[in-house]
């Protein structure tokens, strides 16, 4: 009969470089929070100056979304987007509004088991990354038809800032022979984890989109955007983005 123990430790946050995957694109996480509060007040400046009918909105959008190469694989990932956005007063005869916007999607998770052996000893290192995007992001609007219709196409274009997150972890197995008994066999684990931001920068954006009244401040909106150059460290999160969802304005 063969009888196996195991001895299991866990490490601090900072795990040793795995052979492949990840582990090159790793650095510290470089938030640029001043330029969404930046962002934000541009917006919020720009609906207290609102001359229009039509009040500040805010907005919640759910769709999909398409990015190029998240992983180096040169495969697009599809994957559910959820965006929250609030935007100015229509303005210049309700021809135009600005749009300030924050959102994201779950990339999934990603592993990689690497095995050896040598001297005895059966080794196994799993890597294992759940990966999410996420993006602040800032839009002019264009109505043509401006107040003349109730249903209303527009177009836009922006800049925006986008992180790609990365939450990891290391688990590194040693299993041995006993050299008194053979048959018993014995197993150390160890465990590192943390997170990274191994992508992040700005990148411009186009949209277009129509939206129909729904009672007095209610509208639907179905809307197509398309992020370009949105590229960092070998990770390409461009591609468009469809999406539909409702909108109250004040």
């Amino acid at each position: 009969m063969m009888c196996t123990d195991s001895v299991h430790t866990q490490g601090p946050a900072t795990a040793p470089t795995p052979p492949t995957g990840f582990s090159n694109h790793r650095g510290p996480h470089h938030g640029r929070i001043t330029c969404g509060l930046c962002l934000v007040g541009i917006v919020l400046s720009c609906s207290a100056r609102g001359t229009a009918a039509s009040g500040p909105g805010l907005a919640l959008k759910v769709g999909a979304q398409t990015v190029e190469d998240p992983i180096d694989t040169d495969k697009k990932t599809t994957r559910t987007r959820f965006e929250i956005e609030i935007s100015t007063a229509r303005f210049f005869d309700e021809h135009a509004d600005l749009a300030f916007a924050f959102g994201g999607s779950s990339l999934g998770s990603f592993s990689e088991t690497y095995t050896d052996y040598a001297h005895g000893v059966y080794m196994e290192d799993t890597y294992r990354d759940d990966l999410a995007v996420l993006d602040l992001r800032l839009a002019a609007r264009l109505y043509p038809l401006g107040a003349d219709s109730e249903i209303r196409p527009y177009i836009g274009a922006g800049i925006g800032y986008f992180w790609l997150l990365d939450e990891w972890r290391d688990t590194y197995t040693d299993t041995i022979q006993d050299p008194v008994f053979p048959d018993v066999y014995h197993t150390y684990v160890d465990e590192y984890e943390g997170s990274d931001t191994p992508a992040e920068g700005f990148f411009p954006f186009v949209t277009a989109g129509v939206t129909f009244p729904i009672g007095e401040h209610g509208e639907l909106l179905l809307e197509v955007q398309y992020d370009f150059d949105k590229e960092d460290h070998g990770f390409d999160l461009g591609g468009p983005i469809y999406m539909i969802g409702g909108r109250f304005r004040f």
